[in-house]
């Protein structure tokens, strides 16, 4: 699909202070590392994930979110009284129900006549956010739309680290390496409608693509205080390019782009061989990409928004630049979105 009228107004974030390194993580797999012959380091050197952040063990992902939505509607002046549509799109959540949105929109205090809900698809939560919200900035439904998702990995790692340390076998750890990836934060995006937006920020469009066969790679479960997540990497990582390969040649086709077109690409980060891996069959620039892998981790839903939200703030993307903004989730699910700043 593609837009005329929708505009990334403004963008926030917001990342925890404590930082956990892969070092702490193989030291405390010490006795595992030790029966399965792995040498210090090979964490780091296999995902490119020198440390993560995390938020402390029971953290509502709506306060973490609120805050980033708190940073995104300061930076485009946006009053909470304007906001048409919440959506809090994280795979973390407060509770089952009600909404997480909910709870984000009573910290900020945002219009009573404000449409609230959760959307939530893995990695690709944000991503599936901006589309729903486009599509009805587009059709006139609303005018300004607040989305977030506020991640935090440590309830994960609470139970992953303690499984392993009784359960020192190979398969245990194949399946748990996933999670020993994922990093915390949060991300704000403010869309509006082009009567209101003054960023020039204009989203193009967006393709979508899936791939259920693959729906039972990736399982994960659980709340606030505790989560389990059982992955094939290998299994997930196949499809996903297959899949990422597919949506590709349909992306350009719809925005008639050239694989060159785009001056940036932003890609969901799981690891640097993810990364390197997507480049590579999509035909692209590695140098057009950008990563905070290494010190942020995976960051679900969080990673691709606010990967473009930090370029952006260092004032490495220049108007008029196209970006490809690029996201793949476990489920199968990719989308595609086309950006010009």
């Amino acid at each position: 699909m593609r837009y005329s009228d929708v505009f990334i107004e403004s963008m926030g974030y917001f990342l925890p202070e404590t930082i956990l390194t892969s070092e702490a993580i193989e030291m405390r797999l010490a006795p595992l590392y030790d029966k399965l012959h792995l040498e210090k380091g090979w964490l780091e050197a296999t995902t490119g994930i020198r440390e993560r952040r995390m938020w402390p063990l029971g953290t509502a992902p709506s306060s973490v979110a609120a805050e980033a939505g708190r940073v995104a509607l300061e930076a485009g002046n946006i009053a909470p009284g304007s906001v048409d549509l919440l959506i809090h799109t994280g795979v973390s959540r407060d509770a089952l129900e009600p909404a997480t949105a909910s709870m984000v929109h009573q910290i900020l205090q945002l219009n009573p006549m404000c449409m609230v809900f959760d959307l939530s698809n893995a990695c690709l939560g944000m991503l599936n956010a901006m589309s729903v919200a486009a599509a009805m900035i587009e059709c006139g439904a609303i005018r300004t739309a607040l989305l977030v998702s506020g991640e935090n990995a440590a309830p994960l790692y609470e139970t992953t680290l303690g499984e392993l340390d009784v359960d020192h076998s190979e398969a245990a750890f194949t399946q748990a390496l996933a999670s020993l990836t994922l990093g915390s934060g949060a991300v704000a995006y403010v869309l509006q409608h082009s009567s209101l937006a003054k960023s020039g920020h204009r989203l193009l469009g967006s393709v979508v693509e899936s791939d259920s066969s693959g729906a039972q790679l990736c399982l994960g479960d659980g709340t606030i205080r505790e989560m389990r997540m059982r992955t094939d990497t290998r299994g997930l990582l196949r499809k996903g390019l297959a899949l990422s390969a597919s949506a590709w040649e349909r992306f350009k086709s719809v925005m008639e782009w050239l694989p060159t077109s785009p001056m940036h690409v932003i890609t969901h980060q799981v690891s640097r061989t993810h990364q390197r891996k997507v480049f590579e069959i999509l035909g692209l620039d590695e140098k057009k990409g950008s990563t905070e892998i290494d010190w942020l981790g995976n960051t679900g839903s969080v990673a691709a928004p606010l990967s473009l939200a930090l370029q952006a703030e260092k004032g490495l993307i220049a108007p008029g630049d196209l970006i490809a903004m690029l996201g793949i989730g476990s489920g199968i699910n990719t989308q595609m979105m086309a950006i010009q700043w």
